[in-house]
Order: C-alpha cells, then structure tokens, then sequence
C-alpha cells in the first residue's frame, strides 16, 4: 500500500471509530435517561342524558374493560383507515373482551409495555354523602371496588406505568350501547412527554375519540339488540369488513356524543 492509501485508510478507520464512539455516548445517553412513573386514571364521566334516543330520554354509557400499551410509533391498538389487524379488536369492540387485545401485544413492534383496565372502583363516600349525592365524593376520597366487570357511570380506573422520552400511551375501551364501537385516542396515541422532555400531566382527554371498528353492522345506538349491553352472545350481530373510522363518520354517527362526555382520563407523573 502506498503513503496515500495508508493515509486514506488510517482516515477512514479514525472516522468509523468516531462514528461508533459517538453512537455509544448516545446511547449511554438514552439508557441514563430516568424513567417517569405514571399513574392513569380513567373515569366514566356519563350521565343518563348522554346519549339521546331517537324516541326521546336519554342513557348513560356503560363502558367495558380497558387495554393499555405504553409504545413509541403508531397505536398499537387501532389505526383509523386501517382494517382490524387481527389483535383482538373485533372481540373488544363487539363484546368488551379486552384480554385478547392485551394477549397480542406483547409481539407487537415498538410496544413497551400494556396491561389490562378491569377493576372498577368508585370514591368512597364522604360522612353524610347519602343524603347529598355524588357531589359528595371528594377526589381525594378513599376508593372502593364496585364489584362490576363494566365501567359504570361515576367508576373510574387505575392503570400505573414507567416511560421515557419518546414514548406514548394508547388504550381503548368499548362502547356499551355500540354493535363494534370503542374510546380512546387515535393514530398517535397520547404523547407522553413534551418537546423538551417534561412529563405531561393532567387532563388529557381531548386527546379522545369515538371510533368504529368497522367489524359490525351498525344499529341505532342505544336501541340495537346487537348491541353490547343487550345482546345475547358475542358474536351477535351482521358481520362486516371496513377501515377503522371516526364514529361521525360511520352509520348514526351523528346521534354520538362527544368522547369528553363519557370519559375522562387524567395523567399524574412521579420520578421513581
């Protein structure tokens, strides 16, 4: 080899260790990263005029169990114009069984951790809240378990997770007077930390939506028989295939409430 390609070599391999010493400091950098603890509360915040019925009154809105993932990319749970890509979403838009979404997850790409939303608990009541209703409850007040396999009117629940930089929150629950629908938020899931790394806190519930998972003819809402609070097995109803879509988008659409009307999901940070 001559003085000019020994140089060109010795330039060369300078320059990839350069490259690697600094995708090591990198990720030194990453992994030293702290993890945020975050605590999610979910609350079913309907009353029993939130869904207005076509013959008149109204009905609050039952809602199933919950599945939560932790992830960096897309949901994991549901994409809007996309198919139902075979995780159990059919199963918990249709008939509330978030187990099967939460099986699947695991294997799915970017997904760093989930988990399931299915104990129910309501505010302890405070001395005298018989008398004075639910306005009672303080938010501070113990909590109770209700005994409920669904998320009723005034329950709310818990999910508690660790996140860094970078990471998002996605979760989906099913709506109970739906054939196939469900809340939570959309394509992007909920940012977890902002431009500058700072944990998000509070109420992020505009971040929700109602969505259609476009596994079931739609009914009337509240009113189906198909639907889950009244029908007689899960896989009742008329089958279809179709995106993923806004609920204002699909059948009866505009007959839905606001998502901010049936839930409310609030995130509180704590550095373990």
């Amino acid at each position: 080899m001559n003085r000019m390609g020994m140089q060109g070599f010795m330039l060369a391999a300078a320059a990839s260790a350069g490259s690697l010493a600094h995708a090591q400091s990198v990720n030194r950098r990453v992994a030293d990263i702290p993890s945020t603890r975050f605590t999610m509360r979910v609350e079913n915040v309907s009353t029993p005029r939130t869904l207005r019925l076509p013959k008149g009154g109204g009905l609050d809105m039952p809602l199933s169990a919950g599945v939560w993932a932790v992830h960096t990319g897309e949901n994991p749970i549901l994409v809007p114009g996309q198919l139902e890509p075979g995780r159990g979403l059919k199963g918990l838009a249709e008939a509330g069984m978030a187990d099967g979404v939460d099986a699947r997850l695991g294997k799915v790409p970017g997904v760093r951790s989930h988990g399931l939303m299915d104990q129910p608990m309501m505010r302890r009541p405070a001395k005298g809240a018989a008398s004075m209703g639910m306005a009672a409850m303080a938010d501070g007040a113990a909590l109770m378990p209700t005994g409920d396999a669904m998320l009723m009117t005034g329950a709310l629940v818990e999910a508690t997770f660790e996140a860094r930089p970078g990471d998002r929150l996605s979760f989906a629950f099913m709506l109970g007077h739906s054939n196939d629908g469900l809340i939570g938020p959309g394509a992007s899931g909920i940012a977890l930390f902002d431009a500058s790394g700072r944990a998000v806190k509070g109420d992020v519930s505009s971040a929700l939506g109602l969505w259609d998972a476009g596994t079931e003819v739609n009914e009337v809402p509240g009113v189906g028989r198909n639907q889950g609070m009244r029908q007689g097995a899960a896989s009742a109803g008329d089958p279809e295939r179709r995106p993923v879509r806004a609920m204002s988008e699909a059948e009866f659409g505009r007959q839905w409430p606001e998502a901010r009307r049936i839930m409310r999901v609030t995130l509180t940070p704590r550095t373990p």
